[in-house]
């Protein structure tokens, strides 16, 4: 199949990649296989269907940005924070917690088995916390100015050098915007 660039294709997520991304398969692609081609979709979660754009086609798989949600996994919640798309520190805020606790728990499992070349590893069940907001105790908040010359601090945006002015992160201490008050 030739995927190119900008292409627009309708695909259902089916597993999770390693850094939180909707992984689906476009089944026409291969049907001696069954896999068919390949999409990572930054921000679609497990059970989705969506519209995703090609960014990055390679020769068995490509990288695409999710341009819309056409029918939303059971698991899929609104993220707690407005900026969860845009900035690169919160990858599965879209994905409800229980489920976002099943994804670590696998994630961990798989490496150990992948990367560590354990088998059959006994676990215990993952804890979650009670409130899984305002926990990280550390923080890099780039500051910079606008397009306008004000000065702003917050996240880049993921892979890019663009601040995406946030001083209220939904991970991070309540703490971090007092300081950043201060700072600013």
């Amino acid at each position: 199949m030739n995927i190119q660039k900008n292409q627009i294709f309708t695909v259902k997520i089916t597993d999770m990649g390693t850094d939180g991304e909707g992984i689906g398969h476009l089944e026409d692609s291969d049907a001696l296989s069954g896999n068919g081609y390949t999409l990572f979709v930054k921000d679609a979660v497990l059970g989705d269907t969506v519209r995703a754009k090609v960014v990055k086609p390679k020769k068995g798989y490509a990288f695409a940005r999710l341009e819309e949600v056409l029918e939303p996994s059971p698991d899929r919640v609104e993220p707690v924070c407005a900026y969860a798309r845009q900035c690169g520190g919160c990858q599965i805020q879209a994905l409800s917690y229980e489920k976002q606790l099943e994804f670590k728990e696998r994630k961990v499992r798989n490496n150990l088995e992948r990367i560590g070349g354990f088998s059959e590893i006994p676990m215990e069940p993952i804890v979650g916390m009670e409130e899984p907001y305002h926990y990280r105790n550390k923080a890099q908040f780039p500051v910079g100015t606008d397009k306008d010359g004000h000065i702003v601090t917050g996240f880049y945006a993921g892979r890019t050098h663009t601040i995406i002015p946030n001083r209220d992160c939904a991970l991070g201490l309540p703490v971090n915007r007092e300081i950043l008050d201060l700072v600013i």
